[in-house]
C-alpha cells in the first residue's frame, strides 16, 4: 500500500492572516468609540494621510485641463464613471404634476436604491475587465468603490463614502495597478470624474448629508477643497479672497477645483458663501493658499478623519489593513509653496525618478488564498488516487446586505480554483 508523508509544521503568522483575509474578506472594525483608538493607530489612516499629502504635492501649480501624463490604465478605470453616469441617466426618476412631496421623495428614493443596485454589480464586473488579469485584490477594491456613493437605507452621502473612495484611490497604488507617473491624473482625472458622478447624484435623487458634528466643513465632501487649495499653492492668478468673484470663475473656473466647488455652491445654494458657507468664507480670509490648504487639511485630519461618525462603516482588508504601526511612525504631511516645491524638485532630480503617492503592498496571500503549489513533474502525471486535484468553489450567498463583502451575488457564476498536490518522489513510496 501507497503511503505518504508530509513534513508537517505551524502555519506561519504570515499564512494565518492570509487564510483569514481569504475567509472573511473586507469587514468593520471601528463599531464603538474605544475602538477608534485602534483606527489612528493603524496602517490604513498613516497610509490615506500619506497619501493625502503626496497628491497635494505632485498637483501643486497643475490645472484641470494642463497636459499632465494619462496611462491607458487610468483611461480604463475612467471608463468606470462612462457606464455609471449612463446608469444615472436610465435610472433617473420621473415625477408626476399632481405628487405631493412625499410621493416625489418616495419616487426619488426607490430610483437611488435601483441605480445602487444596479452600480453593485456593474463594478465588479467593470474592475474585472479594467485591471490586469492577475491582480488579485478584485473583491477588496470592488468593495471599497460600492461605499462610495452613498447609502441606499438611509439615502445620505457623506466623508464616510468620500473616505472609501479614498481607499480605493489608495488601493490602487498600493497593488501596483497605478503607479507614480499617475499620482496627478488620479487626482485631476479620475477623483474629479467621481466628484462631478457625487454632484449629480445628490441633485438626482436628493441625497441628505451625513451629519456630522465635527467637521467644520458644511458640505458632502471636503477632499476638493483639500486638493483644489493644493494645485492653488504654486503659481496661483488670484488670491484666496478673490475667489467668490464672478470675473475670475468666469475666467478660470474650468481650471481650478476650488473654483468648481465655490461655483456649485452659488448655484445650489442661491446665495454668496459668506451666507451658504460661513466656515469656508472664513478660511478664505487667509492670505495664501498654503495656508488655506494648511487650515482646511489640520481640520479635515483631526475633525473627520479620527471621528467615529466617518469610519464606524468603514472596512478593512490587506490593502487598507487595520494592523497597527510602530509607535513611532511618523504621520507624512504636505509642505506647499513655491520653497518647498523647489527643495522637492531637486530631491527628484536626484533620485532620478518620481515618488510614489503611497507604498506599494507586499502581498501576503498565498497562491490563490489555499492549496499547495503546483509542482510540474518531467515524469508525467501519476494515476495515483491521491493526485486527485483540490477544488475550492467560491460559497454563494442569496442574501446580501449593505454589511456583507461577498461578491457572490455579483458574480453569478461560481469560481473553481484547482490546485494539484506535488507527486511523490520515490523515496516516499514504500510497499
Amino acid at each position: 500500500m501507497n503511503k505518504r508523508m508530509y513534513d508537517v509544521s505551524d502555519p506561519s503568522d504570515q499564512v494565518l492572516h492570509a487564510t483569514k483575509l481569504a475567509q472573511n474578506g473586507p469587514r468593520r472594525h471601528v463599531r464603538c468609540l474605544e475602538e477608534l483608538d485602534g483606527w489612528v493607530r493603524s496602517r490604513a489612516y498613516n497610509d490615506t494621510i500619506a497619501y493625502i499629502s503626496s497628491t497635494s504635492m505632485a498637483i501643486q501649480g497643475i490645472k484641470l485641463n494642463s497636459d499632465y501624463p494619462v496611462s491607458k490604465q487610468m483611461l480604463r478605470l475612467c471608463e468606470i464613471f462612462d457606464g455609471l453616469e449612463i446608469l444615472l441617466a436610465e435610472c433617473t426618476p420621473k415625477f408626476d404634476s399632481s405628487d405631493t412631496l412625499l410621493e416625489s421623495q418616495q419616487t426619488s428614493a426607490r430610483a437611488y436604491r435601483t441605480w445602487t443596485r444596479q452600480m453593485q454589480q456593474f463594478v465588479f464586473s467593470i474592475l474585472d475587465e479594467a485591471l490586469q488579469p492577475e491582480c488579485k485584490h478584485i473583491n477588496e477594491l470592488g468593495q471599497y468603490l460600492r461605499r462610495s456613493f452613498g447609502c441606499s437605507s438611509s439615502l445620505e452621502f457623506g466623508p464616510a463614502n468620500e473616505l472609501m473612495f479614498l481607499f480605493f484611490l489608495c488601493s490602487l497604488f498600493r497593488a501596483g495597478i497605478l503607479v507614480a507617473e499617475d499620482t496627478v491624473a488620479a487626482a485631476l482625472l479620475l477623483f474629479h470624474r467621481y466628484i462631478r458622478l457625487i454632484r449629480r447624484l445628490i441633485l438626482t435623487y436628493s441625497l441628505s448629508l451625513t451629519k456630522n458634528s465635527r467637521s467644520s466643513m458644511d458640505d458632502y465632501y471636503v477632499m476638493p477643497y483639500i486638493w483644489g487649495a493644493a494645485q492653488l499653492s504654486l503659481d496661483a492668478p488670484f488670491s484666496p479672497m478673490q475667489s467668490e468673484l464672478p470675473l475670475t470663475i468666469e475666467t478660470h473656473g474650468q481650471e481650478y477645483m476650488f473654483l468648481e466647488i465655490i461655483d456649485h455652491l452659488q448655484k445650489t445654494r442661491g446665495f454668496q458663501i459668506n451666507h451658504s458657507a460661513f466656515q469656508l468664507w472664513c478660511i478664505l480670509s487667509a492670505p495664501t493658499w498654503p495656508q488655506v490648504y494648511g487650515g482646511i487639511e489640520r481640520s479635515y485630519v483631526s475633525n473627520v478623519l479620527a471621528s467615529f461618525e466617518t469610519v464606524e462603516n468603514a472596512i478593512f482588508c490587506e490593502l487598507m489593513s487595520f494592523k497597527s504601526v510602530p509607535a513611532f511612525t511618523m504621520e507624512q504631511r504636505a509642505y506647499l509653496g513655491r520653497r518647498f516645491s523647489e527643495d522637492r524638485k531637486s530631491s527628484m532630480r536626484s533620485q532620478g525618478e518620481m515618488p510614489v503617492a503611497v507604498h506599494k503592498s507586499v502581498s501576503q496571500q498565498p497562491s490563490l488564498f489555499f492549496g499547495f503549489h503546483e509542482n510540474k513533474s518531467t515524469d508525467g502525471e501519476s494515476d495515483d488516487e491521491e493526485h486527485v486535484p483540490l477544488w475550492i468553489v467560491q460559497r454563494r450567498n442569496t442574501l446580501e446586505d449593505n454589511s456583507d463583502t461577498s461578491t457572490a451575488v455579483y458574480f453569478r457564476d461560481a469560481k473553481i480554483i484547482k490546485d494539484y498536490l506535488p507527486p511523490p518522489s520515490s523515496s516516499e513510496q514504500t510497499s
